[in-house]
Parts: structure tokens; C-alpha cells; sequence
């Protein structure tokens, strides 16, 4: 953006179904200064990628994905291991509900119900989810108020801020986003609950594809933008 001359362009914040207006560029970032376009048509400031308002180039979409990928691969083991001591308290329930299956099935009786083994098993799966969900917060939030970055991000040469401010974010905007990115995920376990949060969870990692100032769902709920750093 810094190539472009100071100047009035047409407003890259333009609304659809609103007046048509020009912001001036001073040539080095977008101004607060607006006026309705009158005349001829105004050229656009730039053809290249989005940028935040002081001109940072925006992540793309694949780039956010690999991100994400390189994440999960350290995340997952790390929640795996966590669990190791509640292994146990799964495989007991589990073994002895094969076995009476077994049996029932040899001596044509009725089987024992999947509702009563889930019901068994679930006060250990919510500790276990919660132990993950912690280790999740712990992860996202700690690098992003450290690094501004989770180490995924860092690799793929990114960084998380907020859209109209650079710079480290404060602690209520980096919870706030990994709130409505991993958050509805805890209700995923509620009945005719969890495909609103699939679908939710679905939308938000694709948002970005057609959204113009490439933000997820989450990044609009704590006005952040991912930037590219190199």
C-alpha cells in the first residue's frame, strides 16, 4: 500500500447498499476522513491482496489452515498423553460391556443397552474433555498473548492483532476469541445440540474464504485479523 500516492480512493470498507464514498489514503495508511463520491468514478487505492486499515497485508485462507494443521499435531499428542491415567476407568466398562454382549448373544438373551455404557463412561469423558479444553485454552491463549502467534502461525510466517490497533492484544480480546472459536465446542456433548455446533464450527473456519476483510466468525467477534509477517 505504501506505493500509492496520498490521495482520495474509493472507501475499502464500502457496505453494500450505502452511498458510495471515498476515504483519503495519506500514503501511508487509510484516514478517518470520508466524503461522498461525486463525478466521475473513483479508482480503488490498490489491486493487491486486503490489508488491515494501516496497510498490513491480510493472511489467506490456506495459510490459516496449514496453521491450524501444524497446531493440531502438537495439540494431540499432548492432550493423548493427559488422558493416559482415565484410560483405565474407559477400558473396564468397555471390556465387561463386550463380554456380557458376548454371553447374551450365546445364550440368545437380550444384549445390554450402549445407553447404560455411555451413561458409565460419561463422568470420565467430561473430565477428560475438560482437561483438553484446558490445555487448548492454555496453548491459544498463552501464545497469543506471548508470541501474538500460535507456533503454527509463527512457522507459516503469521500473526494475530487487532484489526484497527497493531500490537500485542490485551488478555479480554485474545479470550474473547478463543471463546468463540473453541468455546461452543463444550456444548458439543448436549443433545440436539451438538450439530448447531458443527455447523457453527463449519462456518467459521470457511468464513474467511468470501468474507472481504478475511476474518473468521471469531476474528469478527474480537475484531482481530490474522496479518502476514513474511
Amino acid at each position: 500500500m505504501t506505493q500509492i500516492g496520498p490521495g482520495w480512493y474509493a472507501d475499502p470498507w464500502q457496505q453494500a447498499g450505502q452511498q458510495p464514498v471515498v476515504r483519503w489514503w495519506d500514503g501511508g495508511q487509510w484516514t478517518g476522513h470520508v466524503q461522498p463520491v461525486t463525478g466521475a468514478p473513483v479508482p480503488a487505492a490498490h489491486a493487491g491482496p486486503p490489508t488491515t486499515p494501516d496497510g498490513v497485508e491480510l493472511a489467506g485462507w490456506g495459510r490459516r489452515v496449514a496453521a491450524y494443521l501444524v497446531d493440531v499435531v502438537i495439540l494431540v499428542p499432548v492432550m493423548v498423553v493427559a488422558s493416559i491415567p482415565f484410560w483405565g476407568d474407559l477400558a473396564g466398562p468397555i471390556r465387561d460391556f463386550w463380554d456380557e454382549t458376548s454371553r447374551a448373544l450365546d445364550a440368545g438373551t437380550e444384549p445390554p443397552s450402549s445407553w447404560d455404557l455411555q451413561r458409565e463412561l460419561a463422568s470420565t469423558m467430561i473430565v477428560i474433555g475438560l482437561i483438553s479444553c484446558a490445555i487448548n485454552f492454555a496453548y491459544h491463549v498463552g501464545f497469543l498473548m506471548w508470541k501474538q502467534a500460535t507456533p503454527g502461525k509463527l512457522v507459516l510466517g503469521m500473526r494475530v492483532r487487532r484489526r484497527d490497533v497493531p500490537g500485542p492484544m490485551p488478555l479480554g480480546t485474545v479470550v474473547l476469541r478463543w471463546l468463540t472459536q473453541f468455546g461452543p465446542s463444550l456444548l458439543s456433548g448436549i443433545t440436539y445440540v451438538g450439530w448447531l455446533v458443527s455447523t457453527y464450527s463449519f462456518l467459521d473456519g470457511l468464513w474467511p474464504l468470501w468474507d472481504a476483510r478475511r476474518q473468521a466468525l471469531h476474528d469478527k467477534a474480537a475484531r482481530t485479523n490474522v496479518v502476514v509477517t513474511r
